[in-house]
């Protein structure tokens, strides 16, 4: 084999090595990340103000529940179950889509949320 190969090996297998250590050090610090209990978070909607209660336990979103919102009946306030439910399942906002038709909505729910998250990692 000549050099050019060695070396190209030597750099592939450092590489390999460096992104498995990284990912093994990623999930260690997602362990205990945030604190237990309701945190709140705000977002502007369509219609305004949209505040949320995320409810963390053992580390786990385990619920979300839009407290006040000026979001149109039917519509905008029709897009927060799916979105809820996307987050929980996902354990994470990203990734969430925002419902066709209440995109202003759902993207608020999403934002809010995130605020809440980062809430509860700063406590």
């Amino acid at each position: 084999m000549n050099r050019k190969k060695l070396v190209l090996i030597a750099v592939l297998l450092v590489g390999m090595l460096a992104f498995v250590a990284c990912g093994d050090e990623a999930e260690g610090d997602a362990s205990g990340m945030y604190t237990d209990g309701t945190h709140t978070g705000t977002a502007e909607g369509y219609g305004g103000e949209l505040e949320v209660e995320v409810t963390i336990a053992d580390d786990e979103i385990t619920g979300i529940e839009v407290v006040s919102h000026n979001e149109t009946e039917g519509l905008g306030d029709g897009a927060f179950d799916d979105v809820i439910s996307q987050i929980i399942e996902n354990q994470s906002t990203e990734g969430v889509e925002a419902v066709s038709g209440a995109t202003a909505s759902s993207n608020a729910v999403i934002e809010a949320v995130d605020n809440a998250l980062e809430e509860a990692k700063a406590e």
